[in-house]
């Protein structure tokens, strides 16, 4: 819930890799040092630090870019009336999956696939909630470290109160395969888990 505008910039651009549908990334993250941040140590996705803040931080900018994958556009569903085919890929839900990310549901790790090493430069509230099965919270590892590498490429659970509300009282489990996946791992819940 925000009093401050939500701007969003979505563009059609080819992505990187094939297969991908669509990313999304804050415009900016912001320290927690600003007014109505409830942690200095964290990093708040602009969206978030504006509504904590009660004002726009950046005025200049939108909160969330979106890029959606021009060269699977053949294949998106522009119905908006949930009766996507089987056959293609229904782009109001990839749309609301990527402002979810915009808002803030998204990790700020990198995995080192040469060396093993896993970094958290600039963890956010999302990561916060990310925690190893044994409860120690994700951010909290050395950060740059193997022990983060091996930590982002094992089994890792989401604290959430909601989040575990919704899963019959048991933490939900996050995506994280070996290979570490850049954009997809730590930032989803399991897919195996989660199929449906």
């Amino acid at each position: 819930v925000s009093t401050v505008p939500i701007h969003v910039e979505a563009t059609f651009t080819r992505q990187g890799y094939a297969g991908i549908l669509a990313s999304a990334t804050p415009a900016k993250f912001f320290r927690g040092s600003f007014k109505g941040a409830p942690d200095p140590e964290l990093w708040y996705p602009s969206a978030m630090a504006n509504a904590l803040a009660g004002k726009d931080l950046d005025p200049a900018n939108p909160e969330i870019i979106i890029h959606i994958n021009s060269t699977m556009a053949n294949q998106f569903y522009l119905g908006t009336d949930g009766a996507c085919p089987p056959n293609q890929y229904d782009l109001e839900s990839i749309l609301l999956h990527e402002v979810g990310h915009g808002l803030g549901f998204l990790s700020n790790d990198s995995y080192d696939s040469f060396f093993g090493y896993g970094s958290i430069d600039q963890p956010t509230p999302y990561d916060a909630y990310a925690q190893l099965a044994d409860g120690r919270r994700l951010m909290d590892l050395p950060s740059p470290s193997v022990e983060l590498g091996k930590a982002l490429t094992s089994t890792l659970v989401w604290s959430g109160r909601n989040g575990i509300a919704a899963n019959n009282g048991i933490k939900p489990k996050l995506y994280a395969p070996t290979p570490y996946q850049q954009g997809s791992s730590i930032s989803h819940l399991d897919e195996a888990t989660f199929s449906s």
